[in-house]
């Protein structure tokens, strides 16, 4: 089985790419900039030329795309949204054109929490629909970067029906790297305000996990999974959030029996992947895992 990883030189691909290696799986890792601190090799390219994409995909079975702006601020809002949109679809085409047979593709949570194109996360209304979240969360973009990654939701669905594809999507929350997750374990948390987000976060090394799991699990068709750590970047009672900050919003269980803002039952049901139940886990599991790139 081949793999090609896009966005390998980042943190999320980074990790998928060591995950592989261990594991003796092929893979092809390729990226718009080089990073010097990788020990497996990386092609520079630029997945926005289709010609790329037709060359790229030739023999491939497997296309895990990382290779999209990082967030909603990485580039003017026009931009980003048309340089996703040409990467994910030069890349998607081409998946089809040559028989590769599955796609994983990293989302966001910004698709579901309705983060608007502002830095002040005091000033971001609330609009999930309901609580805990989980993979079934409605589409809720509102900014340019998110209606990117909706696209792309969509446009999976749509190879998934009509080329025969099978195509994951994984929703990310913010992926907090060794050095960040050290920091957390020290301070006891971080303080984030407004829990819009419900302060979600994952370590990105279980992302990676994830990630790969999708890429070889036994499920075919299209699927849209979302996961997280069970409990949140400012190590708070779910109940205290939910009484303090989101009592407004329907729960889908008593809130006097929610042990977690988010619900990854599904993703742990159908892939397998094990969801980090704390941060002192987190930390004896994954802290010492370096990152490149990482958070300064």
């Amino acid at each position: 089985m081949n793999f090609l990883i896009t966005g390998a030189a980042g943190r999320l691909g980074s990790c998928v790419c060591r995950i592989l290696r261990a594991r003796g799986l092929s893979f092809r890792a390729v990226d718009k900039v080089a990073n010097s601190q990788t020990d497996f090799p990386i092609e520079v390219v630029d997945v926005q030329h289709r010609e790329t994409c037709d060359k790229l995909l030739q023999g491939i079975d497997v296309l895990m795309h990382f290779a999209n702006h990082a967030n909603w601020n990485s580039s003017p809002a026009e931009r980003l949204y048309i340089e996703n949109a040409t990467m994910n679809m030069n890349l998607f085409q081409a998946a089809a054109d040559h028989g590769c047979g599955r796609i994983i593709f990293s989302s966001s949570i910004q698709v579901i929490d309705g983060q608007l194109p502002i830095t002040d996360r005091l000033k971001h209304p609330k609009y999930v629909p309901y609580l805990p979240l989980d993979s079934e969360m409605p589409a809720i973009p509102r900014n340019s970067y998110a209606l990117s990654k909706e696209a792309a939701e969509r446009a999976l669905k749509y190879f998934s029906e009509t080329a025969g594809m099978t195509c994951i999507v994984i929703r990310y929350p913010l992926l907090v790297d060794s050095k960040m997750l050290r920091s957390m374990h020290e301070s006891g948390g971080m303080l984030r305000g407004n829990a819009y987000d419900c302060f979600a976060y994952l370590p990105v090394y279980s992302g990676a996990e994830a990630a790969v799991l999708a890429a070889t699990a036994a499920v075919s068709g299209f699927h849209n999974y979302f996961v997280a750590s069970r409990d949140n970047l400012e190590q708070r009672a779910a109940r205290e959030v939910i009484e303090t900050e989101l009592s407004h919003i329907p729960c889908k269980q008593p809130v006097e029996t929610m042990v977690s803002l988010v619900d990854c039952s599904k993703v742990e049901l159908e892939l397998g992947w094990k969801q980090p139940k704390s941060l002192d886990e987190s930390f004896t599991k994954y802290g010492e895992l370096q990152s490149l790139r990482p958070y300064e």
